[in-house]
């Protein structure tokens, strides 16, 4: 297990970087735990014994909206936690996961979890830099979710993707608006008429980012 877990930690830079000062007590309590899609997945409301570190693939973290869509919060990656905010407080979960690929996951005890807090300060400081950034990010989200329609929402995460080179998806696109598939086409096939985006099978592309950035100005 040991050398697995060594193996693994090497791969990843980020993992890496969170372990650098791990004590070995604390190292010989993970576990390396693989899951295919939507097997990694807790519920909203119940309370889990261990803490997670995400190694490899994408796991959603969402809530339910009164219409029974799951709303995403956000996309972790690599690195990321999955349980701390919970494990720290011995609450239940605040919202559900799920993972969007085949995921592999390190695994230790929530008791063990608040030792290695306590135990390494180079941790502490990642783990608060991480609980400061996921606040960040849902601040964010929140206002895009209270304050702005589904094509607002829609706009500003095509907006956001281009810019950074991201392939949009109906899918990915759809976790990240408050909306149902039936409106989200609706979206689309305005957004397609208008010739600022177009659409090749489940990919979207924008063609005109000026415009679609007019548009987003003119709805506001």
């Amino acid at each position: 297990m040991m050398n697995d877990l060594m193996t693994l930690v090497n791969q990843a830079p980020t993992l890496r970087q969170l372990l650098q000062t791990c004590p070995l007590h604390i190292i010989n309590e993970f576990q390396i735990e693989h899951y295919a899609v939507d097997d990694f997945h807790f519920v909203q409301g119940n309370q889990y014994s261990n803490t997670y570190i995400l190694a490899a693939g994408k796991v959603k973290i969402y809530l339910m909206s009164a219409g029974g869509k799951a709303v995403a919060l956000d996309i972790y990656e690599q690195g990321a936690f999955i349980g701390e905010q919970e494990a720290l407080l011995d609450k239940p979960y605040s919202a559900s996961v799920i993972n969007l690929t085949p995921v592999t996951v390190l695994k230790i005890p929530n008791d063990r979890f608040k030792v290695w807090l306590q135990e390494d300060q180079h941790f502490s400081r990642e783990l608060l830099y991480n609980l400061s950034r996921q606040i960040y990010t849902l601040t964010n989200r929140t206002e895009r979710y209270s304050l702005h329609s589904a094509l607002d929402q829609a706009i500003s995460y095509l907006i956001w993707a281009t810019r950074r080179n991201q392939v949009v998806t109906r899918t990915n696109l759809l976790n990240e608006i408050d909306t149902s598939s039936r409106n989200l086409n609706r979206i689309l096939k305005q957004l397609r008429d208008l010739e600022v985006i177009a659409i090749n099978k489940s990919q979207i592309k924008v063609t005109d980012l000026p415009q679609l950035i007019t548009i987003l100005r003119n709805e506001g």
